[in-house]
């Protein structure tokens, strides 16, 4: 004979209650309902996206700053060595893409009335590489 719970949890409005503590209490296990598909709850894990744009004047958008590899690693490839500036993200190196060497063009006036405004533009087309209008 076997025995099946069904649809039974433990929320987290109950766990605090029962603590009488105000907390931020990570996920666990028993907060999922019993036989529930993790994908169709919200503890289903989402993906997640950084993206970091290093320009106007930082150390590694200008020439020395390239040559001395302060944002990019020197070796392409996964077994790259980190440098001092991407050191915090070894944790993450599963994770991580490194995209160096891009060019921004479109970040340039296309027309009299835009000039002066490349260094806006630029923040606009670092993921796009359209022509912000």
């Amino acid at each position: 004979m076997a025995i099946y719970v069904t649809k039974k949890h433990l929320s987290r409005r109950t766990v605090l209650r029962g603590m009488g503590v105000a907390l931020g209490l990570p996920f666990l296990d028993a907060m999922v309902p019993a036989q529930t598909p993790l994908k169709n709850t919200a503890a289903m894990p989402r993906p997640r996206l950084c993206c970091i744009e290093m320009v106007h004047g930082a150390a590694g958008s200008t020439v020395d700053g390239s040559n001395k590899h302060y944002w990019s690693p020197e070796k392409e490839g996964r077994d790259f060595e980190f440098t001092q500036t991407l050191e915090p993200l070894q944790p993450f190196r599963e994770y991580l893409t490194v995209i160096s060497d891009t060019d921004l063009r479109p970040a340039g006036a296309y027309a009299d009335k835009e000039e002066g405004g490349d260094h806006f533009r630029s923040t606009s087309v670092f993921l796009t590489a359209a022509h912000p209008k």
